[in-house]
C-alpha cells in the first residue's frame, strides 16, 4: 500500500521471539478475534485446538482412518495428566469409532439375543431339546436376509444392526402360539405327527397375518424416503416373511421327528401365568361398561400428555450423550468452538464482482444480522479476510488505527486480493473464488435443536428474500440445513405414514375376518398402545423426532399380532356355539397364555437394545416394552369388553329388525301399509334374517 513491490503479512507470532508475556500480549490483543475465536481458542482462551486434515486417499481407507485415530489416541493418552485434557474429534474420528460401537452392538445383539430366545423358551416349555429346535428353525432367515443385504451391496447401519433381534422377537412371537398348541394336543395324548399338523394347519393363517401386519409396520418406514430408514424397513420385512417361511416348514419337520410320551404342559402354568389369565378370563366372563369408562379414561389422559410432546430433533442424535464420539463434541461445543456450519453461498451476476465495496458491505451486514442469534458461535466472510490484509499491508494488528473499514473503492479491494493470493494462492478459497465469481459466508453455530435452528434458517431466508445482495444472487445451504430439513420432512411424513400403515392393516384384518366391523374393532387395543409410548416419551422427557417415530412403526406392527390370536380365536368359539360370555373366557383361556409369552419374549428381546450406545437404539428398546405390555393389558383386560358392548349392541339392533319384519309379516308390509304377499317375500325375509 506504500508503493512497495512486496507485500508485508503478519504472523501471528514470531518464533524465535516467543515467550510467555509475548504470547500472553498476542492471544489478548486477538482474543475477541472472529478469525481465530472458535477456531483455534475459545473466548476464554483456556481451550486451544490444532487442526489437521488427512489425505485423500486415508479419508476414502476405512482401515487407515481407523488406524491414525488409535495411534493418534494412543499417544494422547501418554501426554493426558491432571492439568491438561485432550480431546481428538473430527469427521474421520467420527466415521472410524462409529463402526467399532456398531460392531460392539451386533455382537451384543446376536449372542445376548440368541441366549435370551433359549432363555424364555426354557422358562416357559421346560424343554431344552425343543427350544434348540425352536432356535435352529429361525437362524436361517437371520442368516439369509444377511446374505441378501450383502448381495445388495447395503452396509451394516445402525438400524440394520439390530435386525437378529426382531427376527428372534417376531419367530419367537410365532413360535410361542405354535408349540403352545402343539403341547397342548401332545398333553392331550394326540399322537405326535396329528399332533404338529394340527397345530400348524390351524394356525398357520393367523400366523400370516401376524407377520403381514408386523411387515406392513416395517414398510410403512418407507414413507420417511430417508435411505437408512427405508433399507431397514425393507429388509426387516423381507426377514420377517422369512422367519414365517422357516417356522412354518422347518419346524415342523424338525417337530415331527419328537415321538417321546407323556409330553407334559407344565410351562404354561406357571402361576404368575395362570393369576393373570385368570383375572383376566373372570372380567371376560362378565364385560362391564365400567371397564371401558375406565380404559376411555386412562386413554384420554395419555391422548393429552401424548399432544403435548415437543417436536426437537438434534444433529447428532443417534448417539447417547455418554458416548465417547458425542460426549467430545458436546465438550468442544460447551467450550466455545463452532464445530457446525451453515453456509451462506453467494454468486456474481453481472459485471460488478462480489469484492465491490457494495458486495462488501452487504456481507458485513448480514454478519451483524446473525451475530446477535443464539445459535451462532461466530462467522467468517471476505470481509474479514481482506481485513486482516489490510492490517498486515498497513503495519498493524490493532483494531481501531484506521485499517480496520471495508476497502472503499474496487480498486483497492482487487489489490488487497491480489495480496493475499500473492502471497498465498489457497488463502481465500475458503469464503471467495474471483475467477468462478462465487463466495461465501460460513456461520459457525451450536447443535441447538430444531426448535431454536429451524426459525433460525427460515429468518435467514428470509432476510436474503427481503435483503438480496447488490449484483449478485444469494441462498444458504450447508449440512446443518440440510440434516434439519431432512429432520422435519421426515416428521411431517410421519402422520401420513403412519395412517397408512393404519389403513393397511385394518384392510388386512377385516379380509382375514371377513368383516369391517371386527377389523375396525380390532385396532381399538392397538392403537392405544401408540398413545401410552407417546405419553410415556413426554413423560421421559423424550422429543418427537426421526428417531423416536421409528418405534410408533415397530410398536403399531408388532402391537397388532396378539389381537389377531384372541379375535380369532374368539370367532372360533361363536363358531362352535359358545354363548358370547362363554365365547370370551374360552378365548382368553385358550389365547391368554401365549399372550402372556409373547410379551415376554417381545420385551425381553428388545430390551437388550437399552444396552446399545445409540440413542436410537435405546429408544426402540425400552418404548417397545411399553408399547408390548400395554397392548397385552389392552387385549387381555379391555378388548373383550369392547367385544361385549360391541356385540350387544348389534344384538339390540337386529332386535328391532325383528320386530319390524314380524310386523311386516302380520299386516303385510312395512307399519302402517297394507299390501299382498308376493311370491318371493318369504325367501327374501329369510335372506335378510340370515
Amino acid at each position: 500500500m506504500d508503493g512497495s513491490s512486496e507485500p508485508r503479512v503478519a504472523t501471528l507470532a514470531e518464533p524465535e521471539s516467543i515467550d510467555d508475556s509475548y504470547v500472553r500480549d498476542v492471544l489478548d490483543r486477538q482474543r475477541v478475534n472472529d478469525f481465530y475465536r472458535g477456531y483455534l481458542w475459545n473466548f476464554e482462551q483456556n481451550v486451544f485446538a490444532i487442526h489437521s486434515t488427512l489425505s485423500e486417499e486415508d479419508m476414502r481407507s476405512d482401515r487407515r482412518r481407523r488406524e491414525v485415530e488409535e495411534r493418534l489416541q494412543r499417544s494422547l493418552e501418554r501426554l493426558a495428566g491432571k492439568h491438561a485434557e485432550f480431546v481428538v474429534s473430527g469427521v474421520p474420528v467420527t466415521r472410524s469409532r462409529v463402526p467399532k460401537l456398531l460392531d460392539q452392538d451386533q455382537r451384543l445383539f446376536v449372542g445376548a439375543g440368541v441366549l435370551v430366545f433359549l432363555g424364555v423358551l426354557l422358562l416357559f416349555f421346560r424343554h431344552p431339546g425343543q427350544a434348540l429346535l425352536c432356535l435352529a428353525s429361525v437362524l436361517p432367515a437371520y442368516v439369509t436376509t444377511v446374505a441378501l443385504i450383502g448381495v445388495a451391496g447395503k452396509p451394516v447401519t445402525v438400524l440394520t444392526g439390530f435386525i437378529p433381534i426382531i427376527i428372534l422377537v417376531v419367530g419367537g412371537s410365532d413360535i410361542v402360539h405354535l408349540l403352545s398348541r402343539y403341547r397342548r394336543l401332545r398333553a392331550g395324548r394326540t399322537e405326535n405327527s396329528a399332533a404338529v399338523i394340527s397345530a400348524f394347519s390351524e394356525l398357520a393363517t393367523p400366523c400370516f397375518y401376524t407377520s403381514l401386519t408386523t411387515a406392513i409396520g416395517f414398510v410403512s418406514l418407507v414413507g420417511t424416503r430417508i435411505g437408512i430408514v427405508m433399507d431397514f424397513g425393507l429388509f426387516t420385512a423381507l426377514a420377517i416373511f422369512l422367519t414365517y417361511g422357516f417356522s412354518m416348514t422347518l419346524l415342523p419337520v424338525l417337530l415331527s421327528f419328537y415321538v417321546r410320551e407323556g409330553l407334559n404342559d407344565r410351562g404354561l402354568e406357571w402361576p404368575w401365568i395362570q393369576a393373570i389369565v385368570g383375572s383376566a378370563a373372570a372380567l371376560a366372563s362378565r364385560p362391564s361398561r365400567k371397564v371401558l369408562a375406565a380404559f376411555a379414561v386412562v386413554a384420554v389422559a395419555t391422548l393429552g400428555l401424548a399432544s403435548t410432546m415437543r417436536v426437537n430433533s438434534y444433529l447428532i442424535d443417534d448417539l447417547k450423550r455418554g458416548a465417547g464420539v458425542r460426549r467430545d463434541l458436546i465438550w468442544l461445543e460447551n467450550n466455545g468452538f463452532g464445530i457446525y456450519q451453515v453456509v451462506l453461498f453467494l454468486r456474481q451476476a453481472g459485471a460488478q464482482p462480489l469484492h465491490h465495496p457494495e458486495g462488501l458491505r452487504w456481507m458485513e451486514d448480514f454478519q451483524n444480522f446473525v451475530a446477535g442469534e443464539r445459535v451462532v458461535v461466530n462467522s467468517i466472510a471476505l470481509p474479514d479476510m481482506l481485513r486482516q490484509i489490510r492490517r498486515a499491508a498497513l503495519g498493524g494488528e490493532e483494531e481501531g488505527v484506521g485499517n480496520d473499514e471495508i476497502a472503499e473503492t474496487t480498486e483497492e479491494a482487487e489489490y488487497l486480493v491480489f495480496l493475499a493470493e500473492s502471497q498465498d494462492a489457497a488463502f481465500l478459497s475458503g469464503v471467495y473464488r474471483p475467477a468462478e465469481g462465487e463466495a461465501q459466508v460460513i456461520i459457525s453455530v451450536r447443535d441447538a435443536g430444531s426448535q431454536l435452528m429451524l426459525p433460525f434458517l427460515a429468518r435467514v431466508d428470509r432476510y436474503i428474500q427481503e435483503n438480496p445482495p447488490p449484483g449478485g444472487s444469494a441462498y444458504s445451504t450447508g449440512t446443518v440445513k440440510l440434516i434439519q430439513n431432512y429432520s422435519a420432512r421426515v416428521l411431517r411424513n410421519f402422520a401420513p405414514s403412519l395412517l397408512l400403515a393404519i389403513l393397511l392393516i385394518f384392510g388386512v384384518m377385516s379380509f382375514m375376518f371377513r368383516s369391517l366391523r371386527q377389523g375396525l374393532l380390532a385396532l381399538i387395543p392397538n392403537i392405544f398402545p401408540l398413545v401410552v409410548l407417546l405419553a410415556a416419551m413426554k413423560i421421559c422427557g423424550y422429543d418427537l423426532k426421526p428417531s423416536t417415530i421409528l418405534v410408533c412403526s415397530i410398536a403399531f406392527g408388532l402391537a397388532v399380532d396378539n389381537t389377531i390370536h384372541l379375535l380369532g380365536r374368539f370367532r372360533r368359539a361363536v363358531g362352535e356355539g359358545f354363548e358370547l360370555e362363554a365365547a370370551l373366557r374360552t378365548s382368553v383361556r385358550d389365547s391368554g397364555p401365549a399372550i402372556v409369552m409373547t410379551t415376554v419374549v417381545v420385551s425381553a428381546g428388545f430390551s437388550l437394545l437399552i444396552l446399545s450406545r445409540f440413542e436410537v437404539l435405546f429408544l426402540v428398546g425400552f418404548l417397545t416394552v411399553v408399547a408390548a405390555i400395554s397392548a397385552a393389558v389392552a387385549d387381555l383386560f379391555v378388548f373383550p369388553s369392547v367385544i361385549a358392548a360391541t356385540w350387544r349392541s348389534r344384538g339390540r339392533v337386529a332386535a328391532s329388525i325383528g320386530q319390524v319384519i314380524g310386523q311386516y309379516d302380520r299386516s303385510g308390509g312395512l307399519p302402517g301399509h297394507h299390501r299382498s304377499a308376493s311370491p318371493g317375500r318369504a325367501s327374501w325375509l329369510t335372506r335378510f334374517r340370515e
